[in-house]
């Protein structure tokens, strides 16, 4: 599995201590594949202990990679979106493919973002739909969210 990069990290080397004590203590392994014909760029949201929510992205998964979100993230319940950039369908059309329902969080589109209060329009954010990853129990699990060939999502959770 090749891990591509995510700059800049949420927490920064700075001040990751007081993030990583804001972060709820269950370990989640959340690791994006993309098995769509398009590259894919992936962004997640968690909550925050006093109700707020975090949206971070993008992780950019080439064809046929997997990459995990964040080794050092510990949360206990996430949502995630998918994006591709702009491609052309086989009758010749420019489309964009998103993965995203239900709750809206704060992204920037084509830059890496980390919003506190994402639930709500921040800076020069747009808000976005964002799908349910799924909740953890206080186990060890690693999730696996793959974007398909044909479109469709699939979410494998393991447990020791």
């Amino acid at each position: 599995m090749k891990r591509i990069p995510f700059a800049p990290r949420a927490c920064g080397y700075a001040v990751g201590l007081a993030c990583l004590a804001a972060i709820p203590s269950a370990r989640a392994d959340i690791i994006f594949c993309n098995k769509f014909p398009h590259v894919v760029s992936a962004a997640i949201a968690y909550p925050q202990d006093e109700g707020s929510w975090i949206s971070r992205g993008w992780v950019v998964l080439q064809i046929g990679e997997c990459s995990q979100f964040d080794t050092a993230l510990r949360v206990k319940t996430f949502y995630y979106r998918g994006e591709t950039a702009a491609y052309r369908d086989n009758s010749g059309k420019n489309i964009r493919s998103s993965w995203g329902a239900g709750m809206k969080f704060a992204i920037l589109e084509n830059q890496n973002f980390n919003y506190w209060n994402a639930q709500n329009k921040v800076l020069n954010s747009s808000l976005a739909e964002f799908n349910k990853g799924a909740d953890f129990s206080n186990e060890a699990v690693s999730v696996t969210v793959t974007f398909g060939a044909d479109g469709k999502v699939s979410i494998e959770t393991v447990t020791p």
